[in-house]
């Protein structure tokens, strides 16, 4: 598996971090270690898989087998290198374009929202990295909704977010729950209250089981959820305490 091609730079911009190590896993772990347990690896659905620095991670691991990998991203061109060298090194995993608008990486779609299109809706692993950090409101319950129908009945659903308490904005309505800090693209990212992020799961039948807090005051946070049923307990939203400091993507991540 040493042969696996790193994804170019061009596309390595798009998702962030783009030094190799981001996408190596050396030691074959778990790629969510201490997060996720070995069982749930065996059918992974990757929300925004990007150029496929989870699948390469992913394809490298040797302490669980994946079963079935399917990867959607709204970045076409990303979609077609990971089809093209990813899929190539295990037939197992898939790669296909999410085709909705997103002003620099889809801007001709048409589409908001679009369903998740898969072939088998029983995952027992969806994971979503750096994308409810980017979907406006009015489409938060539909994505919201189709993770946890494809999900299976021990499924886990992995996902980040940008929270805040809606407690300290007193102007804000009782219908407004984001902010936004871009007014000509409002996909830059989407700052969502977490009362109401706690009740649309909740409302789409999962339950938070854990919560980890961002490292850097303000940033992503990491919650865990499984489809609700008696035995689970909700997970309490900590304090955010991280240290101040900056988390800023390139101006122009395609240059």
């Amino acid at each position: 598996m040493n042969n696996i091609p790193y994804p170019p730079l061009r596309l390595r911009k798009s998702v962030g971090p783009i030094e190799d190590s981001y996408y190596e896993n050396p030691d074959g772990r778990l790629v969510f270690e201490k997060e996720v347990p070995a069982t749930n690896y065996r059918s992974i659905f990757d929300f925004g898989c990007g150029c496929g620095r989870v699948a390469r991670q992913l394809l490298l691991q040797s302490e669980a087998a994946v079963g079935y990998y399917l990867g959607v991203d709204l970045f076409a061109e990303s979609i077609e290198w990971a089809q093209q060298n990813l899929s190539q090194t295990n037939p197992l995993f898939n790669f296909k374009h999410h085709d909705v608008f997103n002003a620099q990486f889809n801007p001709l779609s048409k589409h908001e929202f679009a369903p998740l299109e898969t072939e088998n809706e029983q995952f027992s692993l969806v994971t979503a990295t750096s994308v409810f950090t980017h979907i406006i409101e009015r489409n938060l319950e539909n994505y919201l909704s189709e993770c946890r129908r494809i999900m299976s009945c021990d499924g886990i659903f992995r996902a980040t977010w940008f929270l805040f308490d809606k407690a300290s904005f007193p102007m804000m309505q009782e219908s407004q729950n984001c902010l936004y800090i871009n007014v000509d693209d409002p996909t830059n990212a989407t700052i969502y209250d977490y009362n109401y992020v706690r009740s649309m799961y909740r409302k789409h039948g999962m339950t938070i089981t854990a919560i980890i807090p961002p490292a850097v005051r303000g940033f992503q946070w990491l919650l865990f959820a499984r489809p609700t049923s008696k035995e689970l307990v909700e997970a309490p939203f900590p304090d955010d305490v991280a240290p101040l400091g900056i988390c800023r993507p390139p101006a122009n991540i395609l240059d």
